[in-house]
């Protein structure tokens, strides 16, 4: 079986990770097991501590906004702080004091104030991304974040965990449960990352260089990368596509779980065997199907996975009340979009990046994208209160959107991006 295993290209290339890549990938099941556990319950368990569909978008739009202004430290932090520290800092303060909180949470306030918190985790987005890749070969950076992708799935293990205690305690007491046990799993993860990895290379030079500057001292230098980002086609696609998928993410994470139990009558304890299925297509998608998908770049995979998205929401738009059958359909159908489309969007982020720079175009690229979004956390929650199904309404609109300009990007998508095979 081992021999077997080292023999497949997927586990092939897992085994063979070292250095901080080995380690980044290593440990992320400490932060994706808990996060995923809870993951499916948001909407619900703030839903169940009385807050309305506009506070639950508005939570969403808060968390958004803070993302925001941290983007625009990130990169200078990053380069100031180096890639290890600024990890560590910013893990704790953008995820284990957010989950204590939301452990304790009683009313809307503690959700902000969770949300904003929250937001501060756009740092380390950075510095722990510069960390997994700044040192690892440019043809095997898809399948480093096909194995990040994948350790997020390792929840379906203990997903009827979940759905038992829910099933046994209720939503409430359950989810106080899942944040607290997410806050000692990822406080865990964030120390261990911290001493297994070393400072990047590119890190130990932006170190050097910004020793004796300030954060706004390096920050004085954005205007000229901001207008470099808008000079490069290239990177004006990376914005779009990044900005896209967050923005329908967002949007899904947040009101399918709302919609599920409040409009199709699915039992809340469902909610928890849903990943199941959707961790099984994505594991067999990227051990099986993934590998031969290099082959043919970024445009055709990142269509199909568009067509995909927006099937599944016409699947669960469609749904009758009481049908679990049609909520399945559209896991399944999200799964295979998700594995088509994330692991491209994310390397796009990096091969097209001057990796000189990358810390501070990544910052720069962020805020963009994110200030874009905040809007639509709030407006996805005034059409929730008006139907559940419009949310996902607006998400077919932006996939819409989407397609047009990945299509329209052949050159950009097939000769400059072709993935090593």
């Amino acid at each position: 079986m081992k021999n077997f295993l080292r023999k497949h290209p997927f586990f092939d290339s897992l085994f063979a990770l070292r250095g901080n890549t080995r380690a980044c990938v290593y440990t992320e099941p400490l932060w994706s097991v808990p996060m995923n556990l809870y993951a499916p319950y948001i909407s619900v368990y703030m839903a169940a501590l009385l807050l309305t569909d506009k506070q639950i978008g508005m939570a969403a739009s808060v968390t958004m906004l803070f993302k925001a202004v941290s983007a625009l430290f990130s990169g200078a932090v990053t380069d100031k702080l180096g890639r290890k520290l600024t990890t560590l800092i910013f893990d704790v303060c953008g995820w284990s004091i957010p989950c204590l909180i939301w452990a304790f949470s009683q009313n809307v306030w503690w959700f902000m104030a969770a949300a904003a918190f929250n937001g501060l985790m756009q740092v380390t987005d950075n510095s722990w991304n510069c960390l997994l890749v700044e040192d690892a070969e440019k043809s095997e950076i898809v399948k480093i974040y096909s194995f990040v992708h994948m350790t997020g799935q390792l929840a379906v293990v203990f997903a009827p965990l979940a759905g038992i205690l829910i099933d046994t305690l209720d939503v409430i007491p359950t989810l106080r449960i899942l944040y607290f046990f997410s806050f000692l799993s990822m406080t865990a993860k964030f120390i261990i990352l911290y001493f297994w990895s070393e400072e990047t290379r590119t890190g130990l030079v932006r170190k050097q260089e910004t020793a004796s500057l300030s954060i706004f001292k390096i920050m004085s230098g954005y205007g000229q990368i901001f207008r470099k980002i808008f000079a490069s086609r290239e990177m004006v696609l990376a914005l779009v596509i990044s900005a896209v998928f967050g923005i329908t993410t967002m949007i899904s994470v947040n009101f399918f779980g709302l919609y599920t139990t409040g409009n199709l009558l699915i039992p809340q304890q469902y909610l928890a065997y849903f990943p199941i299925l959707r961790a099984i297509v994505i594991a067999v998608f990227l051990f099986v199907i993934q590998p031969k998908l290099n082959r043919f770049g970024f445009r055709v995979p990142m269509l199909i996975g568009v067509l995909l998205y927006a099937a599944s929401h016409v699947v669960l738009m469609l749904a009758p009340p009481e049908n679990v059958a049609m909520p399945l359909l559209y896991i399944f159908f999200e799964a295979c979009a998700y594995s088509f489309i994330l692991p491209r969007r994310d390397s796009l982020m990096v091969l097209l990046i001057d990796p000189a720079e990358r810390a501070r175009i990544i910052s720069i690229m962020t805020v963009i994208t994110l200030s874009v979004s905040i809007p639509f956390g709030y407006l996805a929650g005034w059409l929730s209160d008006i139907d559940r199904r419009l949310p996902f309404g607006l998400d077919l609109v932006i996939f819409a959107a989407a397609f047009v300009v990945i299509a329209a990007s052949r050159k950009a998508l097939t000769k400059q991006l072709t993935i090593d095979s």
